[in-house]
């Protein structure tokens, strides 16, 4: 169990990781055989700050430095703690138990069995239990009425002689403590056919009981909840409020699903005594949706309207927010109460208990061929395909201005005033509306499907989708004559609409009314990769083809051996944007399909770095191939990603040499130097200019990784 108040500790706590796995084998008779296994999985990181238990004047109940920032450019160092720095705790403990019967019968042979997995998380993401002060040059800038930036004298230092911070800050966290489950039963049938045929039937069933939280501090967007402070001018309630899972009646969880059935199927076929062709099919559920609370970042944004904090912002003038902060210690902020309008004028998260039980699913396919060739080489050639649904994607935000307003233009950032009832022919949504967003009640957030709420985010939204198909060749030779290689080739192309695993880093899309400009090659694209790796014995000294003795011709010839790991790849593809959209905060231009998307060689960049200078910058792609909307309120046509515009090809060698010394026969000394990036090759990070607005668009400055050629000596002595 975790304290209520993790920062009250003063000591230092590593991440700690503990992996256990326990497992029991039994032949029942001579046909039946069943297995069972445990295993624990266990990880803490408990991060806490080693300046804790500091009683600050400034500070109400301080626990820990505060921060204080200096601002205004002057470059000095800010100190106390901030940010990750205060405190952390996340706990995770995951248990699973798998049971397993086989059961041979004649031709068949049944897998029969089940796994339970039950895993915890408690969590708690303290940032600012310290306060934080952030002071500037404005408080003592000269009042010059011209001077509209304070950039005329003022220093953010004297402004902290003087105990008067530009703003202030402090905000308080809560633990989550999370729990899910799983049930798995199986049942596999392997049927020999034939000597030469084998065929596998099989079908999974995930029973993926969706996560609780112990204490129902889990609040969310429910869109079917009347929102009591936000009455329209017509005296009713608008819908869309915050409800607090399984809190006064609401459900505890999420529904599950019960119909994720995953069959399996597959076969092999031996053509000849060298030769074996083998293919199959699956569907198998992934740990996502409201099972997963992990990558849908629960803890740290779900229960963040029940915490308290105080915040003084800038006046953006030579008036403190905040006052002298000797006299006016920063307070300890409460926990909010929870009431459905807690969210009103803020970020939300949503959920929906109703149909968020879906978890993400792989569909898997391949064929492959394997051919014994001579000199103990393996040959495998394989079509190898996935499509993966429901993946997090971000690409229908539920808050999102309709398109049709755009044609209101610049109008729409005309922000309401007090006592305003309609703007530009749009009505006040509701009374508090002006109260809940000060400046930042536009005309665009009044025509929003839920005006009362600055953004609503679903991490659990899951229409993301994935396609990868692939020929994959590997050659594969086995230790003999001293020499032994591995080579991998794969030809692949991999789309989709969301290219993030984690819901809360999807970029989502521009227009949720239309998004086929979001299907594109994947940001994850690799066209072509080449592996090589392998080893290879000299054929001389002791024990070998020649120069087969001891003596000192032996010694210097012999034990040799030489290896290496090639490693070289395809870049991956980008996009363009182009200013900024009233829709979720950026755009893209169009693209002019007149002009081709001609990608320049990344190998002739090194034109510009010869000598670790950079001369002119080469052009990467056409920049007449796209075109600005004319406005920030058009929408471009643009795609996602293009296949023609990629990042560096990226190339890399390793190689190593080893040298035996056969002491006796019992005792061997070993010399082994390695080299990495044995090429010296520079690694070009990025660099393409991809903003139509910049004056650069197109042109390539990167940022070089030079990682240099390195090298290492080591000895070993065995006996």
């Amino acid at each position: 169990m975790l304290a209520p108040n993790p920062l009250s500790s003063q000591r230092f706590y590593p991440n700690i990781g503990s992996v256990f796995l326990l497992s029991y084998s039994n032949s029942l008779t001579d046909k039946v055989v069943m297995t069972a296994g445990f295993g624990w999985v266990g990880e803490i990181n408990n991060q806490f700050n080693h300046l804790t238990g500091i009683n600050s004047p400034v500070v109400q109940q301080s626990i820990i430095s505060p921060n204080i920032n200096f601002g205004g450019g002057q470059g000095y160092t800010s100190w106390g703690t901030s940010g990750s720095n205060t405190g952390s705790v996340n706990r995770k403990l995951g248990l699973d138990f798998v049971n397993n019967w086989l059961w041979t019968k004649g031709r068949h042979t049944f897998n029969i069995g089940g796994e339970i997995r039950r895993s915890f998380q408690d969590d708690n993401e303290e940032q600012t239990a310290g306060g934080q002060f952030n002071f500037s040059n404005h408080q003592t800038s000269i009042h010059d009425p011209g001077d509209a930036n304070f950039k005329t004298f003022g220093n953010p230092f004297a402004s902290f002689l003087l105990g008067l911070p530009d703003n202030a800050l402090r905000s308080n966290s809560q633990e989550l403590k999370l729990r899910n489950i799983d049930y798995s039963p199986y049942i596999q049938d392997d049927i020999k056919i034939t000597p030469r045929l084998t065929v596998n039937l099989g079908l999974r069933w995930d029973i993926q009981v969706p996560f609780t939280e112990v204490h129902q501090n889990v609040v969310y967007f429910d869109a079917n909840v009347q929102n009591p402070s936000a009455v329209n001018l017509g005296g009713q309630p608008l819908f869309g409020a915050v409800s607090r899972l399984g809190y006064n009646g609401q459900p505890s969880r999420v529904g599950t699903h019960f119909g994720h059935f995953g069959p399996r199927l597959g076969f092999a076929y031996k053509l000849n005594d060298k030769t074996v062709v083998q293919g199959g099919f699956s569907l198998a559920f992934l740990n996502g949706g409201a099972y997963e609370y992990g990558t849908n970042k629960v803890a740290v944004n779900y229960g963040n309207l029940l915490v308290g904090s105080f915040v003084r912002g800038t006046t953006n003038s030579y008036t403190s927010s905040y006052g002298q902060w000797d006299g006016n210690p920063l307070p300890n902020p409460q926990a909010t109460p929870y009431n459905p309008s807690l969210g009103n004028g803020q970020n939300v998260n949503a959920l929906n208990t109703s149909t968020d039980g879906f978890a993400p699913y792989s569909q898997q396919w391949n064929v492959n061929v394997q051919r014994q060739l001579p000199f103990r080489t393996f040959l495998t050639a394989s079509w190898v395909g996935n499509r993966v649904i429901h993946l997090p994607s971000n690409l229908n935000p539920i808050d999102q201005l309709d398109p049709k307003y755009l044609a209101l233009g610049a109008k729409l950032a005309d922000v309401f005033q007090p006592g305003q009832t309609q703007l530009d022919g749009v009505n006040l949504p509701y009374g508090n509306f002006v109260k809940d967003f000060g400046g930042s009640a536009t005309v665009a957030q009044a025509l929003r499907p839920y005006p009362q709420f600055n953004n609503i985010m679903n991490n659990f939204e899951g229409f993301g989708t994935a396609y990868y198909q692939s020929l994959q060749v590997e050659v594969d030779k086995h230790l003999s004559n001293g020499l032994s290689f591995l080579v991998g080739y794969t030809l692949s192309r991999s789309l989709d609409n969301a290219s993030s695993g984690f819901s809360s880093f999807v970029n989502g899309g521009i227009n949720k009314y239309d998004q086929r400009p979001e299907w594109s090659i994947s940001g994850a694209d690799e066209p072509n990769t080449l592996k090589v790796s392998g080893t290879y014995e000299l054929p001389l000294g002791p024990g070998k083809p020649f120069l087969n003795n001891k003596g000192v011709t032996g010694q210097l010839t012999g034990g040799w051996k030489i290896g290496w790991i090639l490693d070289y790849e395809q870049g991956t593809p980008f996009g363009v944007v182009d200013g900024s959209s009233p829709l979720n905060g950026f755009n893209r231009p169009n693209r002019n399909a007149s002009v081709p998307l001609k990608t320049a060689s990344y190998d002739l960049v090194k034109k510009f770095l010869i000598g670790g200078k950079q001369g002119s910058a080469p052009q990467i792609f056409n920049p007449a191939a796209f075109t600005s909307t004319g406005s920030q309120y058009v929408i471009g046509t643009a795609k996602r990603n293009y296949s023609e515009l990629r990042s560096p090809n990226y190339y890399n060698e390793a190689a190593s040499l080893e040298k035996s010394f056969f002491l006796t026969e019992r005792y061997r000394f070993t010399l082994k130097m390695d080299y990495f990036n044995l090429l010296n090759r520079t690694y070009l990070a990025g660099g393409t200019n991809t903003d139509l607005s910049n004056g650069s668009f197109g042109l390539f400055n990167p940022s070089t990784n030079t990682n240099n050629r390195q090298g290492q000596i080591t000895g070993k002595f065995t006996f």
